[in-house]
């Protein structure tokens, strides 16, 4: 097994009181991001670094929300369809 990077990122989430991770070493954030889409809910990345676990910094944190939930910057718009259609078109 090779020897980790001095800093790197892994998927973590929780089960019944037990830290669960992915086993990668995913040297970005938006790496770490992308693994955790197989943790069913609740996903978050850990930083380790010099082999100790450590929170995300502030800008690592702010990336982290990005890449999981889009820009702030970027407000989604809705549109509410109709259901049923009024006057469903007829169907031969």
């Amino acid at each position: 097994m090779p020897s980790p990077p001095p800093l790197y990122y892994f998927c973590a989430w929780t089960d019944s009181g037990c830290l669960c991770g992915c086993d990668h070493f995913h040297l970005t954030l938006a790496g770490a991001v992308a693994c955790s889409s197989s943790a069913m809910a609740g996903a978050y990345v850990i930083a380790v670094e010099k082999g100790e676990y450590r929170q995300l910094s502030t800008k690592e944190e702010a990336e982290f929300q990005e890449l999981m939930y889009g820009s702030p910057d970027h407000k989604r718009e809705a549109v509410i369809l109709e259901w049923p259609k009024p006057n469903p078109e007829p169907v031969d």
